[in-house]
């Protein structure tokens, strides 16, 4: 045996190759990324929707070599390990006809996180918090399970059409042993790379904790902590400036929140936040609190708003113009009722007169004496129809007056606040469970900003 490996070497390890495009039915690129590229495809097998991840056998080869003896785990291995509800699921792996490594993956239908820090739009400003935990518990379920990710940014995030965070691309993760935390592998993202990555020092965990606290960061201003650079050599001056204070951004933002994002981004490790799960831990006490607050206000929103009608009076005015309550409304509608009978009153005879001639022509072939007896004046007298016609109507708008204000009546009481529920262990856990917190929750966090009741324009309203 050893003579055989004098002669012939160590010899590559065999795998099964596959045609890709007989298994599956390459719809079309959806994504491209500096070692790979990623397709949406029908599985033949099943018919389900995937994606696929074929690396790029050369650049992939060449970041292995940067851990030479170290026998590197390939991205497969490092997806197939992982299972979390935050991070995208990695279905079977294997090997191309060209002997690249593809990862068959869950295709994700929605966005990614870099567009809409770039958009800034009412659904980031509305679940950003959220978002930051779900980063958050995702990158915790990898440190526990010994992996260090090494390029959290949007890049590596998308958003499901359901607000729930994906975290994607493991190409540059290495496990969190000794061996791959010694100092001089220098990869990654260059604006969320750590100052000791940067300086090519030991690195551990605590790099991807600076990582997501830029993304976190990110989120709220759509900007770097630094000036945004191009270069590693340009990344040096997270090393030599502080970052900009996040409040000089974004000054109304809540001031718990801001205080845990900058001890995120400190230059020196020891002062950082030391695993992301105390990061984590952090902001969902916030979240706690400002479930709280909202509750507050929807319940005060609701008591003002039951006092208003059990007084009769306006609801406040809204964008310059007052607010009509349900008993005025109810009142303006009898009024409009009434006018319509008196103006129908105060008609000429001939108006009335004309009204019953185009009806009685339009039941002329059907009724051929009685449009002849109207036309020719015979029968009833104007005078005797006007009678008729008043008794008639003002007999109908009584009826009509008497239901709508029965209809009215039924109305008020469905408007009425609904009663109070003993359940807010269930909404502090999960702030989706009640609509009225979720679509109010930034304006507590504006109230703890400062104190008024409204949200900046840079938070949800």
């Amino acid at each position: 045996m050893s003579m055989f490996k004098k002669v012939f070497g160590d010899q590559p390890e065999k795998h099964e190759k596959v045609d890709l495009s007989k298994r599956f039915n390459l719809i079309a690129r959806v994504g491209q990324g500096s070692m790979s590229r990623v397709w949406r495809a029908d599985d033949a097998m099943n018919g389900r929707f995937v994606a696929i991840k074929i690396l790029d056998k050369e650049k992939t080869e060449r970041y292995e070599a940067r851990f030479p003896g170290l026998n590197k785990p390939t991205e497969a291995d490092i997806a197939l390990s992982v299972k979390h509800p935050n991070i995208v699921r990695t279905l079977e792996s294997g090997w191309t006809l060209e002997d690249e490594m593809y990862l068959v993956m869950e295709y994700v239908v929605g966005s990614g996180l870099g567009l809409l820090v770039d958009l800034q739009s009412d659904q980031m400003r509305r679940y950003r918090l959220r978002y930051m935990i779900q980063i958050g518990e995702a990158l915790h379920h990898f440190h526990v399970n010994s992996w260090i990710h090494r390029d959290i940014c949007p890049r590596n995030i998308l958003i499901t059409e359901d607000n729930q965070v994906k975290l994607i691309d493991f190409g540059l993760t290495v496990p969190d042993t000794s061996d791959f935390r010694k100092p001089g592998n220098r990869t990654g993202t260059a604006n969320y790379m750590a100052p000791e990555l940067i300086k090519r020092q030991p690195t551990d965990l605590r790099i991807d904790v600076f990582s997501y606290a830029v993304t976190c960061f990110e989120m709220y201003t759509k900007r770097h902590p630094w000036d945004a650079a191009l270069t590693l050599d340009a990344v040096l001056q997270h090393i030599n400036l502080p970052p900009v204070r996040i409040t000089e951004l974004v000054p109304k933002m809540d001031a718990e929140i801001a205080e845990i994002i900058m001890k995120g981004l400190e230059t020196n490790p020891a002062n950082r936040w030391q695993t992301v799960d105390e990061m984590v831990t952090a902001l969902r006490s916030v979240e706690a609190r400002l479930v709280r607050k909202t509750r507050e206000l929807v319940v005060k929103r609701k008591q003002a708003a039951a006092n208003r009608k059990s007084n009769g009076k306006p609801a406040p005015a809204k964008n310059g113009v007052a607010q009509e309550t349900d008993g005025d409304s109810s009142k303006r509608k009898s009024r409009q009722r009434k006018d319509r009978v008196a103006q129908d009153e105060d008609a000429t005879p001939a108006q009335i007169d004309g009204k019953n001639v185009a009806a009685g022509e339009d039941a002329a072939e059907k009724e051929p004496t009685k449009s002849a007896s109207i036309k020719s004046g015979k029968g009833q007298s104007p005078k005797g129809k006007r009678t008729k016609k008043k008794s008639d109507r003002s007999e109908i708008a009584s009826k009509q007056t008497a239901d709508d204000e029965s209809d009215d009546a039924e109305n008020i009481d469905s408007d009425a606040p609904p009663q109070k529920t003993d359940s807010p262990t269930a909404a502090e856990t999960d702030p989706a469970a009640d609509k009225d917190v979720e679509s109010t929750q930034a304006d507590a966090e504006a109230v703890e900003a400062d104190g008024t009741e409204g949200a900046d324009s840079d938070e949800v309203t």
